[in-house]
């Protein structure tokens, strides 16, 4: 994987960790690895391939960091019942500007703190 697949990686591992309400290091024990490893995939970091399967295992999670078992059409996400409309906009878009509003907020707190 390069940088840029690992960190995409890293960003849905995280979301999928928090939508489990797990802290890391309470993410790290059910995966059964160390939380200085589980820190390191979401911070898009490399690891072993074996462990960075485990975290996907426990999450339920492809090797793209997808939900197993979702499918293309709804881009892995579960969706309301009812037709879907097209907003012209894909998913992966709505997420880089998700990514983009949250390093932008985590720059701002960076100031507050430092001030």
């Amino acid at each position: 994987m390069n940088r840029e697949q690992l960190e995409r990686l890293g960003q849905r591992v995280e979301r999928a960790r928090l939508s489990h309400g797990w802290s890391k290091e309470q993410a790290a024990r059910e995966a059964r690895i160390s939380s200085i490893t589980w820190k390191r995939v979401e911070d898009g970091l490399g690891v072993q391939d074996v462990k960075r399967a485990k975290v996907l295992e426990v999450l339920g999670l492809d090797d793209r960091g997808e939900p197993v078992g979702g499918s293309a059409q709804d881009g892995g996400f579960v969706t309301a019942p009812g037709q879907r409309l097209r907003s012209g906009v894909s998913d992966e878009e709505v997420l880089a500007l998700i990514d983009d509003v949250r390093s932008r907020l985590d720059a701002i707190e960076r100031r507050i703190r430092g001030s």
